[in-house]
């Protein structure tokens, strides 16, 4: 077996916390390469041809290395030391009985989709594929009003502080804290959260990934920023973003008991009330 190891610059406990990793590893007979932010790229991690991929941090070190995988179809296994971590789901007290998980083949493949963005205009983007969210802001203080067609229909006009397009993978981070709908991950849907809507009127709403959006920017400054996953590029307003599902999917590994409804009852505290617990707990 391979594994390559994935992280950003870690502290000197995450990196006291990667050897202990790389250590029991390499015990089991696992051939291992570490790759880092600073170090690493795609073509790197196509020569060494892991089965699987560790990505040791928190959601933010997931994103990249899913960024590095690409469509290379590398199952990606989040071990968090972190803080939430809704995409890292081991931690460090539990990585030992995961891999035993994966040793038995005690897992399944989870296929995580993501949205595509191209301009009109050759602008550069700051990416173009998006695990997460793809967000549009405010350049300065002047206000967004943010043109969105769905399939070429009129879908509407966002005023407010931006937009953001969801998967269901980014429904639980900056969506949410928006008051987007939480979407379970297997979903063929995206979601469109505005952010600090004028208009109490305008919510949330989820359209299936079949719908290719055409959006358009206004802006007093005639620049706004575009965020996409945790790649930030200030871009002029006359171009035209081009928001589809991506041709490819990211491959995540599922543990036993660790399915995505025990996980968000885990991170977001759901089920703390004493209703729920008999009055011997």
């Amino acid at each position: 077996m391979k594994i390559a190891l994935y992280s950003k610059l870690p502290s000197t406990d995450g990196k006291a916390f990667i050897a202990e990793v790389v250590h029991f590893l390499k015990d089991k007979g696992v051939t291992t390469h570490e790759l880092s932010e600073s170090t690493t790229n795609p073509q790197e991690l196509s020569a060494f041809q892991p089965d699987f991929l560790f990505s040791i941090g928190g959601d933010g070190t997931f994103i990249d290395a899913a960024n590095l995988v690409g469509d290379s179809g590398i199952p990606i296994l989040g071990i968090n030391t972190g803080r939430i971590g809704f995409l890292t789901n081991v931690n460090r007290n539990n990585f030992k009985e995961a891999f035993d998980f994966l040793q038995k083949s005690e897992y399944q493949i989870e296929k995580r989709s993501l949205l595509q963005i191209k301009s009109d205009s050759g602008e550069p983007l700051p990416a173009t594929f998006a695990l997460n969210d793809i967000s549009i802001h405010p350049h300065g203080e002047s206000i967004n009003a943010v043109k969105v067609l769905a399939n070429g229909e009129q879908l509407n006009t966002y005023w407010g502080d931006g937009l953001i397009v969801a998967t269901p993978t980014g429904s639980t981070a900056y969506s949410l804290s928006c008051g987007g709908p939480i979407l379970v991950p297997s979903a063929n849907v995206m979601v469109l959260t505005p952010i600090a809507s004028h208009s109490l009127t305008v919510r949330p709403i989820v359209l299936p990934t079949d719908n290719e959006l055409k959006i358009k920017v206004e802006s007093r400054s005639h620049r706004f920023i575009l965020s996409v996953d945790s790649h930030r590029l200030a871009i002029n307003d006359n171009v035209t973003l081009t928001v589809s599902r991506a041709p490819y999917t990211i491959q995540t590994i599922r543990l036993p008991n660790a399915g995505f409804y025990s996980v968000i009852r885990e991170k977001l505290l759901w089920g703390l009330d004493k209703r729920n617990f008999s009055n011997n707990e």
